[in-house]
């Protein structure tokens, strides 16, 4: 096959998604396929992109607005390179382009949390899904509570569940001694990962710190990834306010090296999201050997609850007694070390990236 895709997640500062589309060009079956890799203005030095199967495609110069990127610069070029299936990563899909269509939706977080966006923010990205999905002859959820969601609000849909994968493609890290020092640690590290969403429960998890400071007064809490809250959560204030100065590291955007380096070091990981299409970074932490404790909501207690400690993550005191549970108890945290690496070991790269070749070929 002739496969055109969007590439733009690996452009600027890759996240979740940036980390899917790497892994699935990463681990693309050798097939006898090419894929196009379209790229808003210059092409990012990604190793990836080195593959022989691979033809890089810068449009333009420079960038310009995604949509009008999306929706009329690229239709129009990749309407004369032959292709014969067009993979869109994140979300929507250029209407405009007459060829087979497959999009990877992995939530539906637009229509079920209105509220974490703008207004119009909101209404542009509910019309470009819901246009997307209806364009497309297949469409990738990322979990079986996904595909439920997607289902159940766009009935006539052909959506497949195409799982993730563990996070083989992040550097190995370095000795847990080593990245201690290098973060400056003396006590526990508590790590939670992704960018800063009011649904996220970072307040909850802020609250739990400051009540497990006085048994483990050296406890720190990093928080990787960028606030997009709406409205605006002042992290940091809020971290004074409940006098955590000291104890949590607001780190924001962190590389890849950066992120690896933090895993080596954690005690715990926490994730309290109420609402996921999946939780990479949930399974990243099992597959780095790291205890987690997760929201009681779906898609991750579906996904990862018999490996990790569910929680209601709008009870700070839950949250601290599950965290506590870890610290105090060396072999309770080695049991769900055990049990992340069970789990973690199902999921593979390599079938996300069959079954995504699958549902391409089925869709041309």
């Amino acid at each position: 096959m002739r496969i055109g895709v969007d590439g733009r997640e690996l452009q600027g500062r890759p996240t979740g998604t940036g980390r899917y589309l790497r892994n699935l060009l990463r681990a693309w079956p050798a097939a006898g396929d090419q894929l196009v890799v379209y790229f808003n203005g210059a092409p990012p030095p990604d190793p990836v992109l080195r593959r022989s199967d691979i033809d890089v495609r810068p449009l333009g110069d420079r960038p310009v607005r995604g949509m009008l990127w999306q929706q009329r610069r690229l239709p129009i070029v990749a309407a004369g390179d032959e292709l014969d299936v067009f993979f869109s990563p994140a979300y929507t899909c250029p209407l405009r382009l007459d060829v087979s269509r497959v999009t990877a939706i992995h939530d539906l977080s637009y229509f079920s949390l209105p509220w974490d966006f703008t207004l119009l923010d909101g209404i542009r990205r509910r019309a470009l899904v819901a246009l997307s999905i209806r364009a497309s002859r297949r469409v990738l959820a990322c979990s079986e509570f996904s595909r439920r969601e997607i289902l159940a609000r766009f009935p006539q849909a052909h959506v497949s569940h195409v799982a993730l994968g563990a996070d083989d493609d992040l550097a190995s890290g370095i000795p847990r001694a080593q990245a201690r020092r290098r973060l400056g640690l003396r006590g526990p590290l508590l790590l939670t990962v992704g960018a800063i969403l009011n649904r996220r429960r970072v307040p909850a998890l802020l609250q739990a710190v400051a009540r497990l400071l006085p048994r483990w007064p050296d406890l720190r809490l990093d928080i990787v990834g960028e606030n997009r809250t709406h409205p605006r959560l002042d992290v940091e204030r809020l971290s004074v306010e409940l006098g955590l100065a000291g104890h949590v590291r607001h780190s924001g955007f962190v590389s890849e090296p950066e992120l690896a380096t933090r895993y080596a070091a954690a005690d715990v990981a926490v994730s309290l999201s109420e609402y996921e299409g999946f939780g990479l970074p949930a399974l990243e932490a099992l597959s780095r050997r790291v205890p987690l404790v997760i929201a009681d909501r779906p898609a991750q207690s579906e996904i990862f609850g018999e490996a990790a400690i569910t929680v209601e993550p709008s009870d700070p005191t839950a949250v601290s007694d599950a965290i506590g549970r870890l610290l105090s108890d060396p072999a309770l945290a080695r049991d769900y070390v055990e049990r992340g690496l069970r789990l973690a070991r199902r999921f593979s790269w390599k079938t996300t990236a069959a079954l995504t070749r699958s549902a391409l070929l089925e869709a041309v």
